[in-house]
């Protein structure tokens, strides 16, 4: 079967830290850590005590009526060395409509607080993705957590459903191959149609790749959405002993933040939510707004060309953006040829530029690939393309779609895809038509998406941080206000900056967040950092 690379922003939306910085929004290789938890034979522990039932909090008249809680036992999760960390696993529901149907097990690793007898409780962090492993990133986010948390919580983390060590997804023979998601060599098919045959083309490809994914995955494939994981957030809340929940989410973990706080407003004690994006957007209006942000990160990279002589790319053409659409253009053609019999067709070449786009210490980078594939050589291109899509977790990429196209249902009529794809070109001509096209992959998905956009409130809630960029290319600092807003009390911070999620970037963000983190004190919404 031909794979076809989706490239829309969200697929690899995930966070990065400056001093780590994370594969799968840098390209860089994927992380890999001592943590190895089992979680195919290990089963939840039930502590002595008689096991205990949370019932879950009334949610607000809008809020989706949540499922009856299973039976957890309080602090009864069984934590094992793992490495540097303590791994634990717990048993849930594979899908809550069926509570007392098949289960599935979640993979969870901790560090616990430095100082147990200051500890607060425990921190859950979600690096976003969608689709990236918790465990292997919790390494990364120690590195870039301040002492003051590490002093003060547990640090904890976990793969979400259908990711790596929980129940993990495919869309080919995991055992023909290392998970799917391609190996950045692309495709003939043109990501951005604009004649009828290849528009069937994409969508029969897309149509396969779907029916591919439900074939290996079976049933689980409609139950690892964000619908999901915020019950499962609730019953590691619940395991973990925890009355109240403290959260940070990157990135795309900030929607399953958003969807847990409206649903459980009260068991929320300090939510982060550090990339945003806007709950209330339907998949084309998001699309639109990311394609409009790499755009500019893109005019920004080539205004740095122009007056640094790191930049190796110089094109004959001194007009940069020409020049940019013009190698696009031949690639259309001609795809390129890279090592190990890959081709670099424009769906490679647009993921790998956007794979350096999302922070300024990448340019450079960018710069010696397409000086390279200006040359005919396509090799660095592929290879920033298929760590981009693949790391995160090693079924990354399958795990990626499977849990964006729950999320952001599509539209399944291929004949509305041109004049959105022809509106997004008037206001980002390179990435517009891409992106759009790109979605639809989930209107042509196998199995009906789980989650609708609307607003989010929280009704009941404590304030909650919503921390935003100016110049975020992923998640504009637009989705941070309309987030910030909707909230019933939604505190707003942004950084002044470019890279994508705040607190790695900026130590005016990691005072802010620290101090709310720790004893609950928000800055004035509307507080900017200047770096």
């Amino acid at each position: 079967m031909t794979r076809v690379v989706v490239v829309a922003a969200l697929v690899a939306g995930s966070a990065c830290s400056s001093g780590t910085p994370k594969a799968s929004e840098h390209g860089a290789a994927a992380t890999t850590t001592t943590a190895t938890p089992e979680t195919t034979t290990a089963a939840p522990t039930t502590s002595t005590a008689a096991p205990t039932t949370t019932a879950p909090v009334a949610a607000p008249a809008t809020a989706k009526p949540a499922p009856a809680a299973p039976v957890i036992s309080p602090g009864g999760l069984a934590w094992r060395v793992c490495g540097t960390l303590q791994c634990a696993s717990l048993s849930v529901p594979r899908d809550y409509a069926d509570p007392g149907g098949p289960a599935l097990t979640l993979a969870l690793a901790r560090k616990p607080a430095r100082t147990p007898a200051a500890r607060i409780g425990s921190l859950l962090i979600n690096p976003g993705g969608p689709g990236d492993s918790g465990v292997d990133d919790l390494p990364g986010e120690l590195r870039s957590l301040t002492a003051t948390l590490q002093n003060r919580f547990d640090i904890v983390s976990w793969d979400p459903r259908g990711v790596e060590r929980s129940a993990p997804v495919h869309c080919s023979d995991p055992k023909a191959s290392s998970g799917g998601g391609g190996d950045g060599g692309g495709s003939t098919l043109d990501p951005a149609p604009t004649n009828e045959a290849d528009q069937k083309a994409l969508a029969d490809a897309y149509r396969a790749g779907g029916e591919a994914c439900l074939r290996y995955s079976g049933d689980l494939l409609r139950h690892v959405g964000t619908d999901a994981t915020a019950e499962d957030l609730e019953r590691i809340r619940i395991a973990l002993g925890e009355d109240k929940l403290t959260f940070v989410g990157h990135s795309a973990g900030t929607l399953l933040g958003a969807v847990y706080a409206d649903r459980y407003p009260q068991r929320v004690r300090a939510f982060v939510l550090d990339g945003p994006i806007d709950p209330s957007l339907t998949l084309d209006q998001m699309t639109l707004a990311q394609a409009v942000g790499f755009e500019g990160a893109l005019r920004s990279f080539f205004a740095w060309c122009d007056t640094t002589v790191t930049c190796h790319w110089r094109p004959a053409n001194a007009d940069r953006t020409a020049a940019f659409v013009a190698l696009m253009d031949r690639i259309r053609q001609q795809p390129l040829k890279a090592s190990a019999n890959r081709i670099v067709g424009v769906d490679t070449f647009v993921s790998g530029t956007m794979s350096r786009l999302t922070a300024r210490s990448r340019w450079p980078s960018l710069g010696d690939a397409l000086a390279a594939a200006e040359r005919g050589d396509g090799s660095p291109l592929a290879t920033l393309a298929s760590n981009y899509q693949n790391a995160g977790a090693s079924n990354a990429a399958d795990a990626r779609q499977s849990i964006l196209c729950l999320d952001h249902p599509a539209p399944r009529d291929l004949g509305a895809y041109p004049a959105l794809a022809e509106a997004s070109k008037a206001q980002a001509p390179v990435f517009g038509p891409v992106f759009t096209w790109a979605a639809l992959s989930c209107g042509m998905w196998s199995v009906p998406s789980t989650l609708t956009p609307k607003p989010t409130r929280a009704a009941g809630a404590p304030p909650i941080l919503v921390v935003g960029t100016t110049g975020d290319p992923a998640t504009p600092q637009g989705w941070a206000r309309a987030l910030a807003g909707q909230l019933e009390h939604g505190v707003l911070v942004l950084r002044q900056g470019a890279e994508h999620v705040a607190y790695y970037y900026s130590a005016c963000v990691r005072g802010l967040v620290d101090a709310y983190l720790v004893s609950g004190k928000t800055p004035a919404s509307g507080t900017t950092c200047a770096s």
